[in-house]
């Protein structure tokens, strides 16, 4: 997922702001860039992904594993950690 500094979302939706300033540098919407196989389950079948490559999604704060590659920032962010796509 790509971060995205967004407050709203273009329908106008207001996404809610971190409660206490700590929190307001860590982002929790994104662009979705890349997406995996799909979850495994416990009897070896995959779960389909239900994001797709461009989604814009609203994740659970302080999910996934924040990287940078070639000075962009990225977070690795589990499908499970995935609230809402907009």
């Amino acid at each position: 997922v790509h971060i995205v500094e967004e407050e709203s979302t273009s329908g106008g939706l207001l996404l809610a702001a971190p409660s206490n300033e700590e929190d307001r540098g860590r982002p929790c919407t994104g662009t979705v860039v890349k997406v995996g196989p799909g979850k495994m389950v416990a009897d070896g079948s995959l779960l389909d992904m239900n994001v797709e490559v461009g989604d814009k999604v609203k994740f659970r704060d302080f999910a996934g594993n924040e990287v940078t590659i070639e000075e962009e920032e990225y977070s690795v962010v589990s499908m499970t950690d995935i609230l809402a796509k907009f």
